[in-house]
């Protein structure tokens, strides 16, 4: 079979030509194309130029690889995020624990005990969300129930509302206060994801 009329990703398929191989003919062969050719970030290039798309860590490790024999230069780009945790993203669909707990606590009417409060919103919801409640001074305890102290339209779900902003934005925290940004790592409810390019 002709090797020309066969495409990259067919070769990396056959052994013919490792993925290091095939990234860096990749990247030689586009900045070939035209003397103003270059490749601003090899993440969205890796993504969107290359058909079929190219695994990022490969085409880093091949712009490395051209780096070293000098066929390349560049220069390294670093973006930071945020991604929410598996919590993280159950509070930005459900509320956070401590509303939650509030919640079932005012429904009750007067008030739940601890196996009740439990068996309605959970026990790991509960444990996180009546600790919350109680130092917010949202519940107290009333002999063996928790009972309601605020009225649900005096609060509001902050820690739901700060995970909205940060997916909304892309786990970008910039505009973001850097204390809401703090409690919500201290509560391992986000990542922060450090990711480089070139």
């Amino acid at each position: 079979e002709d090797a020309t009329s066969t495409t990259t990703t067919e070769l990396v398929c056959k052994g013919v030509l490792t993925m290091t191989d095939a990234c860096e003919t990749a990247i030689l062969t586009y900045l070939a194309s035209s003397p103003e050719a270059k490749i601003e970030d090899t993440l969205t290039w890796a993504a969107d130029e290359c058909k079929p798309p190219l695994d990022h860590l490969a085409v880093v490790g091949s712009v490395k690889s051209l780096l070293v024999d000098a066929y390349v230069s560049a220069s390294d780009i670093t973006n930071s995020f945020y991604t929410l945790s598996k919590e993280g993203q159950s509070i930005l669909a459900d509320g956070s624990q401590e509303i939650r707990v509030l919640v079932a606590l005012v429904e009750s009417g007067d008030g739940l005990t601890m196996p009740e409060l439990q068996e309605k919103v959970g026990k790991a919801v509960c444990k996180i969300g009546m600790g919350n409640c109680m130092k917010n001074k949202w519940a107290k305890k009333d002999g063996a129930k928790l009972v309601p102290q605020i009225a649900l339209n005096e609060v509001a779900d902050t820690v739901q509302a700060e995970l909205k902003a940060l997916s909304d934005a892309d786990g970008i925290a910039d505009g973001m206060d850097d204390k809401a940004i703090a409690g919500l790592k201290r509560r391992k409810l986000v990542n922060l994801i450090t990711r480089k390019s070139f």
